[in-house]
């Protein structure tokens, strides 16, 4: 018996999930709150409030500006005699009213916000391996770190080009926390509870809840702050939560895992279990040759069945983040009021991403997911063709169906994060979820600039959405199911049989990667 089926014994035998996994999903998925609201602060920060044109002998406020013109004027054509300059309507306080970036210089809010992603993007790069290197523990503490010392700096930001700069390292911190996050919550729980775990939808009310603080602010300013005091307090649970006992005995390093697992016994109140056969097995099939070994993401190629089934869940997930990120910084595109979408636009996932959890667990991860891309396919394209017609109902129907969509695709992408986490073993997991995440955040970066687009093109950011889905939908039934399946933890190709180390040809029919 190889010893990641032991090591999915002895988590059972604790508990499967006891109160000590709970306890560490939910230090996660609170935390997540910083991360969730750093990654959509755009939202509000990038939207343009308005302003109201005036003649310049009245004076540069708002009441005087409304005296003089009550309508609103394009002060951006230059030819207008009438608007001889402007003043920013004071209902909300973003980085474009404060950094005056409209008219020719519109295009800047946009690209902050695909700056910010490229910023995540190269956080899940550095993230994946270096979690894999040191661990996932200070992976996860730097990406709290990180996330909480450039929000606070943003506060102070003086130039849109320095807060550009700090969207980017914010973006990393972010990279760091959302690569990390599974990996160190999944390898605590037994198969069934991985799921549960995952798909909590923490991320959906979280976005809800920044609705409601950008609600209560109306200063993009303040929202930093509040995510820096939020954040700051998770840095004190450094003393109480652990590493991961799955990733230590890969690194062979057994007495540090022993403490890890009896902590776990005596949280859950389960008999302290013995290890010695545990760490025998692990010791063999960790040899010397695969402990020492480097990994990276040329691992996730080796065999023809790894290189098929990485290359088309890197679509999958370009394709789920685009469309995900792109209905949500999008959401100036829907009709009636700016929060109150924000808040709808998050909580639809809510009730349906809690019922994901038992779907993946009674149907599997791919059909599910197959299922919700399906359906964010056919809704996306739909919204993208009535925004081409003038219909009575027009702005309520595109709500409509555009929330249909973005809940369609929040819930098959979290189908997805499960299978995902479940398909490659812990020597490379962590490096998997990083490359997946990189491909999630060139998507995330593509979507700005298409909304940007959509102004011009209505329509181009849902109809292009359905279709990415649909192809990702084929992909996914492509692939072996990974419903209660053990979690493996060596590369097939590095576990030696019979004194011999497994060859690419011996695992090219294998079910593992």
């Amino acid at each position: 018996m190889t010893y990641n089926v032991l090591l999915e014994d002895l988590i059972t035998d604790l508990g499967g999930c006891g109160l000590y996994q709970w306890l560490l999903a939910a230090i996660v998925h609170v935390g997540k709150t910083i991360a969730t609201w750093s990654m959509i602060t755009m939202t509000f920060a990038g939207q343009d409030p308005g302003f109201l044109c005036y003649n310049g002998q009245y004076g540069n406020n708002e009441s005087v500006a409304h005296s003089y013109n009550d309508t609103l004027e394009d002060k951006c054509n230059v030819n207008s005699s009438s608007c001889t300059d402007y003043v920013f309507q004071t209902h909300m306080k973003t980085v474009v009213s404060d950094f005056d970036l409209v008219c020719d210089k519109k295009w800047i809010s946009a690209t902050i916000t695909t700056i910010q992603m490229g910023g995540v993007l190269l956080g899940c790069i550095v993230s994946g391996h270096l979690a894999d290197m040191i661990g996932r523990k200070p992976t996860y503490f730097l990406a709290i770190f990180a996330t909480v010392a450039f929000n606070l700096a943003g506060y102070f930001s003086p130039s849109w080009q320095v807060y550009a700069a700090l969207r980017f390292l914010i973006g990393i911190g972010v990279g760091f926390y959302l690569t990390v996050q599974y990996s160190f919550t999944n390898e605590f729980a037994s198969a069934k509870w991985r799921p549960p775990i995952v798909t909590t939808p923490s991320w959906a009310l979280e976005s809800s809840l920044f609705a409601l603080v950008a609600w209560g602010f109306h200063d993009w300013k303040k929202i930093h702050l509040a995510i820096a005091i939020v954040g700051a307090p998770f840095l004190l649970a450094w003393w109480i939560m652990p590493e991961s006992f799955r990733w230590l005995v890969t690194k062979q390093r057994f007495k540090q895992a022993e403490r890890v697992v009896n902590i776990i016994a005596k949280v859950n109140k389960a008999e302290k279990p013995t290890l010695d056969k545990i760490f025998a097995e692990a010791k063999l099939e960790t040899n010397q040759q695969a402990t020492s070994k480097r990994y990276s993401f040329l691992d996730l190629f080796r065999t023809r069945e790894s290189t098929k089934t990485t290359i088309g869940l890197l679509f999958a997930w370009f394709a789920a983040s685009y469309g995900y990120y792109g209905i949500t910084f999008g959401v100036k595109s829907l009709s009636g009021d700016l929060y109150l979408n924000m808040f709808l636009i998050n909580v639809v996932e809510t009730p349906v991403m809690v019922l994901t959890a038992f779907l993946v667990n009674w149907f599997g991860r791919k059909k599910v997911c197959f299922t919700f891309y399906v359906l964010a396919g056919v809704t996306g394209i739909g919204v993208g063709v009535i925004q081409y017609f003038t219909l009575p109902v027009n702005g309520q129907l595109t709500n409509a169906i555009a929330l249909l969509s973005k809940l369609s695709v929040g819930c098959g992408w979290q189908a997805m994060i499960v299978y995902t986490t479940e398909i490659y073993p812990t020597v490379v997991r962590t490096i998997a979820y990083g490359v997946h995440s990189t491909a999630a955040r060139v998507g995330g970066m593509v979507a700005p600039q298409i909304v940007f687009l959509d102004d011009e093109i209505p329509g181009i950011l849902y109809f292009l959405s359905g279709v990415l889905m649909m192809i990702s939908a084929v992909i996914m039934m492509l692939y072996r199911e990974t419903k209660d399946a053990v979690l493996e933890d060596m590369l097939d190709v590095d576990i030696k049989v019979d004194g011999r180390e497994k060859t690419v040809d011996n695992i090219e029919t294998s079910t593992h990667l």
